[in-house]
Order: structure tokens, then sequence, then C-alpha cells
């Protein structure tokens, strides 16, 4: 029997904080593992939540003592948005064979790890992909535990890296140049990306697998953009390709940018489609948010989302989606 205790490492970023919140939900003891626990103060408002200081995940050995009597090992350094939390990409590969090590001798029963759409070890064409790839294949060989691999698509919710860039962008100018216009996405709410995490946990079928997490709906990013400049009712908001030489000087500038439409988390992001014929309803035992869904809860300001509900209320929509 696995017990209720849970480290997560990679924790503190966008993806991770909400899986915390889901783990916190469901009763779990979750030890966030970080570098500077000062800057993270409000993880321990989430309940049975604590904060692990740990310098560097090297140490196999710091490790194991962390993930001494521990059920399950969330792993979301694959998370772009970890900032100062984030390993370094050329250690990133070690870590993975250090936290291996450190599960074995905790003799941890159950991981799962996030990867990303399109990590592949055989294509050495995108370096972060090689990476994500070879992890996973790491991660995958824990003699002790059943691993699960999520990968990941394009997720939405409030500060992530590919919306939250769009709205900025409209609020700034009518004006909405959009990188990698073409590639296609099926996005999905990173609260339904965290209740899927939590609903692997005890599903044998999980073990053992790679899987895609994506939404049910496949769009190009443009198609996106579209519907953003249109819930934000931004009619007069001209959407357009941008090109890649501008998109990586832009995505360089940071917040120095004019342009705020990118960033360089999606230029990583978005090195290819981000699609799978997976059905997410059928692995996870739940409908997630439609695009529609996820957007109006960040995208819309409060006077939309209340002229929003009379639309869904006249078309004979439930009201509580966008609770």
């Amino acid at each position: 029997m696995m017990n209720n205790k849970a480290v997560i490492l990679g924790g503190t970023g966008f993806i991770g904080r909400a899986v915390v919140n889901e783990l916190s939900k469901h009763g779990y003891e979750v030890s966030v593992v970080v570098r500077r626990p000062e800057r993270f103060r409000d993880y321990l408002l989430f309940p049975k939540t604590k904060l692990v200081q740990m310098d560097d995940l090297l140490s196999s050995e710091t490790l194991g003592k962390v993930f001494k009597n521990v059920g399950l090992v969330v792993n979301c350094l694959a998370d772009l948005t970890l900032k100062t939390e984030a390993v370094d990409e050329s250690d990133y590969v070690a870590v993975h064979q250090q936290i291996k090590k450190a599960a074995e001798t905790a003799h941890v029963k159950r991981v799962i790890s996030l990867s990303q759409i399109g990590a592949d070890a055989g294509d050495a064409t995108n370096q972060w992909g090689y990476h994500l790839g070879e992890a996973d294949a790491i991660m995958h060989t824990i003699a002790t535990a059943q691993t699960t691999i999520l990968r990941a698509g394009v997720l939405l919710g409030a500060n992530d890296e590919v919306v939250s860039c769009f709205k900025r962008q409209l609020e700034l100018m009518p004006v909405l140049p959009v990188a990698n216009s073409a590639k296609q996405v099926q996005p999905l709410a990173i609260q339904d990306f965290a209740k899927a995490v939590v609903a692997c946990i005890d599903n044998v079928d999980a073990f053992g697998k790679k899987i895609s997490v994506v939404g049910e709906e496949r769009m190009t990013l443009k198609e996106l953009a579209n519907r953003v400049k249109e819930m934000m009712e931004k009619e007069d908001a001209i959407v357009f390709p941008m090109c890649r030489l501008n998109a990586k000087f832009m995505s360089f500038l940071g917040a120095l940018a004019p342009i705020k439409s990118v960033s360089s988390v999606q230029m990583s992001l978005l090195q290819t489609d981000l699609i799978s014929d997976t059905d997410f309803s059928s692995q996870f035992g739940f409908e997630p948010m439609s695009v529609e869904q996820a957007l109006a809860l960040y995208v819309l300001t409060t006077h939309q989302r209340e002229r929003y509900n009379q639309f869904r209320q006249a078309a004979g929509r439930n009201l509580e989606e966008l609770a």
C-alpha cells in the first residue's frame, strides 16, 4: 500500500503550483523541494504542505533523505516557467540520473514525471526535446517504482506563457503578432492537467506508460489567438503571423520587448505541433473544460464574464462552467 506522503520537484512553476494545490486538496502530505524557501512562503497556505530546502539536485544522497518514507514523487522539472528554481539544461539529464538513484535507494513506489509532447532522445535537432526524451527514459527505469510520464501540450491558465502573452499584447495595442502561428495545438486547462496527475496515481492502466495529455479541441496557434481576441471583444485588433527572426529577438528582450505576445518559454515549447490522438476523457475518467471555458476563467474581465453568463444561459448552457 502506498502512503499519502508526496514529494514534488519543480513545484514552484505554473504547472507545479497547480499540481501541489490538487494533491493538497486530495489529502496528500506534500513536500515541495526548493532552493530558496523564503520566496515561496505562500505555499504553506496549502493544507498539509511544507517546503524542503535543497541547494543542489545533483546529490542522490540528499535526495534519498528527502524521498525516505515517501510513497509518491511527482517530477515537474520539465516546467519551463521555473525561472530561478529551474535546473540548468546542461545538468538536466544528470539530475534525472540522481533522481532515479535516490528513488531506488528510498524504495519509492510511485513516480509521475512531467514531460512534453515531442520529447525524443532520437532527435538531436530539438535540443530541449532531446534532453526531455533522455530524462523520460531514465525515469522509466526506476526499478522500485511504477512510473508514468505525462507529456503535456499547451496548458491554459493565469500566468501561462501563451494566452497570457496574447492578452497582455491586446491590452497594450490592437495588434497581435503570433509566433509559430501555424503550429497545431490542443489546449487544456491547467486545472484539468493537475486533476489528471492525481487521477493517474492509483490507475494501474497508467503504470509504465507515456501518456500525452491534451484537450479535445484542435486548432492552430493563430486560431487560438483569434479566440482570445474575440473573447476580449477586441474586434478591431489585427492577428497575424510573426516571423521567426522577430519572434526570437522579442523573446530575447523579455520584459523589455515592445511586443508582449511571445516569450522564450513559448519559443521552446512550440518547436513542434503539440497534438495527440489520445482521448482525454477515456484516459482520465472525466470531461475536461472546453477551450472557451478555460479562457473565460482568466481572459475575460468581471463585466465580460457577467455578459458571457447571459449568453450561455440563453443558449441553455451550464453557468457553473464559468464559476
